[in-house]
């Protein structure tokens, strides 16, 4: 199986979603989700993100140059 994202105007997506049923092809559709509550949706993001938040309150940070962001 494969994802697509695919956005357009009430029009197109119409369109597409008609296309799609004459070929055959099941789809679904859903609402787009925020970025947090997508990580939080998952208890090993959710642990990730919450660790991260922390870390950075307690100024457990690093600062890298942009010279240095790449090597």
């Amino acid at each position: 199986m494969e994802t697509l994202i695919i956005q357009g105007d009430d029009e197109q997506i119409s369109t597409l979603k008609a296309f799609l049923k004459t070929v055959g092809i099941n789809y679904q559709t859903c609402q787009e989700q925020d970025t947090t509550d997508y990580l939080l949706s998952n208890s090993t993001n959710k642990t990730e993100l919450l660790d991260s938040i922390q870390e950075a309150k307690d100024g457990k940070t690093r600062k890298i140059g942009l010279d240095d962001i790449w090597k």
